[in-house]
């Protein structure tokens, strides 16, 4: 009796476990998969000044420098376009090199580098977007936070002014706004 206790103890924790994993698992899934709607539609409720566009003028560019979270949560932007411009979806290992892109996206894993990235585009026509913690007070376009377990984003307006990025009023009404 003891060991078909001990086994049914196990395969039920086993089984609890995977559900749970697979529980969280989904949760960030569908976590990230709502962050790639925000990235999409800050592009349609931002005034990008024309020389953005210089490099590759049929094409919008969504940069995500680190470790993917996204998953295939991007695949939909495939057939997307902003402006008459066609989405491109792109994973850069150095910003340095990543010049045709309109929004760079910070990852968690590249948290250690990302003043570094602010300061690569300060002056120039990318938004630079994150979910690392204080990213918009350190200088970062916009943030993702999470306030009363609902995820939120802040803007740093002055960030976004320096380089020539201008928001709608739609999205800053809906935004915590930094100055």
């Amino acid at each position: 009796m003891h060991k078909h206790n001990s086994s049914l103890l196990s395969t039920t924790l086993t089984l609890a476990l995977t559900l749970w994993s697979s529980l969280a698992y989904s949760e960030i899934s569908r976590e990230y998969e709502l962050k790639a709607a925000y990235l999409l539609n800050f592009a349609r409720f931002i005034y990008w000044p024309q020389n953005a566009f210089k490099n590759d003028p049929d094409s919008f560019y969504i940069c995500v420098y680190g470790h993917n979270p996204f998953g295939e949560n991007m695949d939909w932007m495939s057939d997307k376009k902003i402006n008459n411009r066609h989405v491109k979806f792109i994973y850069v290992a150095d910003f340095k090199y990543a010049e045709n892109c309109h929004i760079a996206y910070i990852g968690k894993s590249r948290k250690s580098q990302y003043l570094k990235v602010i300061n690569i585009y300060s002056r120039k026509a990318v938004l630079t977007v994150s979910d690392i913690e204080g990213f918009s007070e350190s200088g970062g376009m916009i943030g993702f936070v999470r306030v009363a377990n609902k995820m939120k984003f802040e803007i740093n307006v002055n960030k976004s002014t320096a380089s020539g990025i201008k928001y709608r009023s739609q999205l800053l009404e809906v935004a915590e706004t930094l100055r």
